[in-house]
């Protein structure tokens, strides 16, 4: 398919001393985007203009795509360096995470002291912010670390579990009461870490932490989280690397690994862990889960294993996406798609519409192929150029539809996001002008760093995949404020029934798989925690499958 054309690109007005950069972003269910990342100096979206106080503070601001404006935005941080690397949005909630350096950084009213003032070392900070429409405020603020660096890097809320990842590098970490103790090595190690956060609403505590790793680098990047199940990826350089009692040993300099935790509500335990990869440098930078399918991609070098297939990469570091199915005590590869050229090409990002996957990142190769489509790097080797790309799940195998890219000479570019609502693809991240998106070329003064928003339209997105066959299921009452009842009637020959429900933008909220009797299936749907809204329950009983709109009030 052709690739679709950019639509718009929106960058922050900045003076030629400042800066900024866009490290995450998502969508809530009426379209809205949240961005977060950090800037310096003074930095105008529309008419919000954010100074800093310190070398890099930390910004969030609010897109309204309905009127192509900035309705709000807030700062944070102190006089060091402080970043905000995940943003999560529920109902009205806000969430950011990340790490702070200076020594006493101010989130709204709330200050938080660094554990190591003075000596630039990182403590972990978790913030929730309240968006009324046309406002924003800070409304409670947590810390977690100990005497040296510590930061979390990702970030998902279901109902009032709020889910964090990232790495610690001090000997012992304290999550509220939880402290984890690193498995060994000098400061400059580092190991991984899954914590959870109940939101009381003014309030917020945490629940359980975890730790995972070696005596070397370890980290999570990136989590997604259904039902009970958290899942978490990342790399460990580590020769022996724990997780939980599974003991991983590398490979090559580094290994990507995905694991399973199962979130008991005060605790939680590690199930199974996937590790791929091969002698050279290999990672998971992001994942999603849809079901019983998980999706990862990030980076490989050299010829690395992902379950009985094995890839060789073109050049220094190739991109990847595999798709796993968790079958619960276990997972495995069901496809891997690479693509890469002689230079360095990274994916860093994942969105999920239906059975087609984007794909957002960079590459320094000269040329980047993506099935039949060809990218060509205007400054191969020392700049990198952004991509977009979509890719379709056709089951056991995939296949690339399009890609597309920008265009610069300047500096380093990242695409460090994507998301879709609608027929519209998003992605942000940074740039340093003069920059082209297609036929939109973006410029700031000084050329500096700045933070974009891009999008286009790609209409193929509105399709669906038709089920194998179809089955008819009830829920009631609908709407529905705390609780569901799904009526599914019998289905001879089919022992059980996979529930899923998610959200207007398609991310898998909650799934779980009951036995289907002989009689039929009654079983009630707890909807306690979800925002008012629009949702999606999805049905999967052997080869038939149905999914019917669920209104929450």
């Amino acid at each position: 398919a052709q690739a679709p054309a950019w639509q718009s690109v929106i960058i922050p007005s900045q003076t030629s001393s400042s800066s900024s950069q866009v490290m995450a972003m998502t969508t809530d269910a009426s379209g809205n985007i949240y961005l977060t990342g950090v800037f310096t100096g003074t930095v105008s979206f529309g008419t919000v203009t954010l100074t800093s106080v310190g070398s890099l503070d930390i910004f969030v601001v609010k897109w309204d795509p309905a009127s192509a404006r900035f309705i709000w935005g807030q700062r944070a941080g102190g006089t060091g360096a402080d970043w905000a690397y995940a943003v999560a949005v529920s109902g009205a909630s806000v969430y950011i995470t990340g790490t702070f350096n200076s020594d006493t950084a101010l989130f709204g009213s709330t200050t938080l002291t660094n554990n190591f003032p003075g000596a630039n070392q990182g403590d972990i900070f978790i913030a929730k912010l309240t968006d009324t429409g046309a406002t924003v405020g800070f409304v409670w603020c947590q810390q977690a670390g100990g005497n040296y660096n510590e930061l979390a890097s990702t970030i998902v809320v279901r109902g009032s579990s709020v889910y964090i990842a990232g790495q610690f590098n001090s000997a012992t970490a304290a999550f509220g009461t939880q402290v984890l103790t690193k498995a060994g090595g000098s400061n400059s190690y580092n190991d991984a870490f899954v914590a959870k956060l109940i939101d009381a609403g003014p309030t917020a505590s945490f629940a359980w932490a975890q730790r995972a790793g070696g005596a070397d680098n370890d980290r999570v990047q990136v989590l997604d989280v259904a039902g009970p199940n958290v899942y978490v990826g990342g790399y460990f350089d580590s020769s022996s690397a724990d997780f939980g009692s599974t003991v991983l040993s590398s490979a090559g300099q580094s290994d990507a690994f995905v694991s399973k935790l199962t979130d008991a509500g005060s605790t939680s335990t590690f199930g199974w862990t996937q590790q791929f990869g091969g002698t050279g440098l290999d990672a998971v930078r992001t994942l999603l889960i849809n079901g019983s399918t998980l999706y990862v991609a990030g980076t490989f070098s050299n010829a690395a294993r992902f379950g009985t297939t094995t890839l060789t990469a073109a050049g220094a570091v190739d991109a990847f996406v595999a798709k796993l199915n968790d079958a619960g005590a276990t997972s495995s590869f069901v496809w891997t798609k690479s693509a890469g050229g002689t230079g360095i090409d990274n994916v860093a990002a994942l969105a999920l519409h239906h059975n087609s996957l984007l794909l957002a990142g960079n590459f320094y190769s000269p040329s980047l192929g993506f099935g039949i489509t060809t990218l060509s790097n205007t400054s191969a080797g020392s700049r990198s150029n952004i991509f977009i790309a979509k890719l379709a799940d056709a089951g056991t195998t995939s296949n690339f539809e399009w890609a597309t890219q920008h265009t610069s000479s300047q500096n380093y570019d990242y695409a460090a996001t994507v998301a879709v609502s609608g027929t519209t693809v998003y992605t942000a991240g940074y740039v340093s002008p003069p920059a082209s998106f297609g036929s939109i070329t973006v410029s700031s003064p000084g050329n500096n760093q700045a933070g974009f928003l891009a999008t286009l339209t790609d209409p193929t997105l509105t399709a669906t995949t038709a089920p194998q066959s179809s089955l008819s299921f009830s829920l009631t009452p609908n709407p529905a404020r705390a609780a569901v009842a799904l009526t599914l009637p019998a289905l001879p020959g089919t022992a059980t029934a996979t529930l899923t429900l998610r959200d207007a933008l398609g991310r898998t909220l909650r799934t779980q798989t009951l036995a289907l009797p002989a009689a039929g299936l009654r079983h009630t749907l707890d909807l306690t925690g979800l925002a008012p809204g629009l949702y999606a329950v999805q049905v999967l009983a052997g080869p038939a499958a149905a999914t019917q709109r669920l209104v929450v009030e």
